[in-house]
């Protein structure tokens, strides 16, 4: 299908932003080009199925491409853990779709694209997935991210991911260490590095975790780069980790490390394997190990069971921790995971209204936590300009945290840059550029 032009849509989290980025290459590599989507003839959806926003979410798209099917025949095709986990579901509910593609597929693309030209294809194998040498279109030159692990064993009661991303496995080192040498040699100043778990990095292929090991390799080899990663669970978030963080001058100094409740009782039923004393006592160490630590984390409300009692503890954990910025969000069942056989006894209006006070709490704490940087002089690496005024540019701290300041004539554009922090807000702080680094 050479010369044909295709166009990505993609939902979720950072992992399916970063396939839509190999599946791009993919197809570019095979002589496709990449446009908008009204001008594509094939449609690609890459979607996420962690909540039930983002499956209504492509529903809804779906929808809105049936004209299009309809007037110029274009070829729809749907990706990602939805389609894993809805498959020839998904092709009974909307008939124009062509290809339904799983999570272990996406490096069949250009092929299955191909035989979706003749019929209807539903492709969900998972018989591993081999990520070594695929191309991979960047959507920017200063900003990488490299997968370190992909799948998931933990089973969080509530959590579909185990299911439609497959069991834990993890990357060789050396198959890292040369796809990250690649990305520096292409221009790459900052590494993100990707996981469901990377705490757990090697830990079924080997018997323990290596990943404190390849933070330190990536921090030798490249130190001109700074080294990111997500998302950490706090069962497997170690001492040999915070070391390594503290120890290796070009890892980033931010962890988000998921809490999800405050309870014992909620987090055993979650399946999350720690209680609130042992994510307590991690992130006193981590803060003491590691200087200005940026501590971010993901909250639930409304799980099954939860009472006013369990989401007090909630509420008492975060103002222990006082983490730096939170994302909050309401349980909803997930068909298929053992928390969607419980009863979902928590009010909607009992959620929402807990929702409020967590939120109010954590923009407080927030806030707070940007108010104790203004004076200080932060080195941030600059995103672009800003999307909302065109005469700042955006950038982001070490700990991640969002800095405006104004333009000059100089493009800075993945540069790193010494910024005099002048004011904060709610999410971000203002500074003054001091001088490009």
């Amino acid at each position: 299908m050479e010369g044909k032009r295709f166009a990505l849509v993609t939902f979720g989290c950072q992992m399916n932003v970063h396939d839509a980025e190999r599946i791009a290459g993919i197809l570019l590599a095979s002589g496709w080009r990449e446009v908008q989507p009204e001008e594509a003839e094939a449609v690609i959806l890459l979607t996420c199925c962690v909540r039930e926003s983002a499956e209504e979410r492509l529903y809804g798209r779906l929808a809105s491409l049936r004209p299009w099917k309809e007037e110029r025949g274009i070829l729809v095709a749907v990706g990602g853990c939805l389609a894993q986990k809805e498959g020839q579901r998904l092709l009974e509910k909307a008939p124009h779709v062509d290809l339904v593609f799983g999570t272990h597929q996406f490096p069949r693309i250009a092929e299955l694209l191909e035989e979706a030209a003749t019929r209807r294809i539903c492709a969900l194998e998972m018989n591993g997935l081999c990520l070594a040498g695929l191309p991979t279109r960047r959507r920017e030159k200063f900003r990488a991210w490299v997968t370190i692990t992909h799948g998931c064993d933990n089973f969080c009661s509530y959590c579909v991911v185990p299911y439609v991303r497959g069991r834990e496995a993890s990357r060789p080192p050396g198959e890292i260490l040369e796809e990250v040498g690649k990305l520096v040699a292409e221009g790459a100043r900052e590494i993100n590095l990707l996981g469901q778990n990377v705490n757990s990095y090697r830990l079924r292929e080997e018997g323990r975790s290596r990943f404190a090991d390849l933070l330190r390799l990536l921090g030798r080899e490249f130190p001109d780069v700074w080294i990111r990663f997500t998302t950490s669970h706090p069962r497997d978030f170690d001492h040999r980790i915070m070391e390594a963080i503290a120890e290796t001058e070009n890892v980033c100094e931010h962890v988000h490390l998921p809490v999800q409740a405050g309870s014992d009782r909620v987090l055993q039923a979650m399946n999350r394997g720690y209680l609130a004393e042992d994510y307590l006592r991690k992130v006193e160490e981590l803060r003491r190990l590691v200087d200005g630590v940026v501590l971010t984390t993901d909250l639930m409300v409304g799980f099954p069971g939860e009472t006013e009692e369990d989401f007090r503890r909630t509420l008492e954990l975060v103002e222990r921790c006082r983490f730096d910025a939170a994302f909050t969000f309401i349980y909803n069942p997930r068909p298929g995971t053992a928390a969607s056989r419980l009863d979902d006894d928590v009010p909607r209006e009992v959620k929402l209204q807990r929702l409020e006070r967590l939120a109010e709490l954590t923009r407080r704490l927030t806030a707070e936590s940007l108010r104790r940087r203004v004076g200080r002089v932060e080195t941030v690496m600059v995103e672009g300009q800003s999307r909302k005024d065109e005469k700042m540019w955006k950038a982001r701290t070490r700990g991640n945290q969002l800095v405006h300041f104004p333009k000059g004539s100089e493009d800075l554009t993945g540069m790193l840059a010494m910024v005099g922090i002048t004011s904060s807000g709610s999410w971000s702080m203002h500074g003054e550029l001091i001088r490009v680094c």
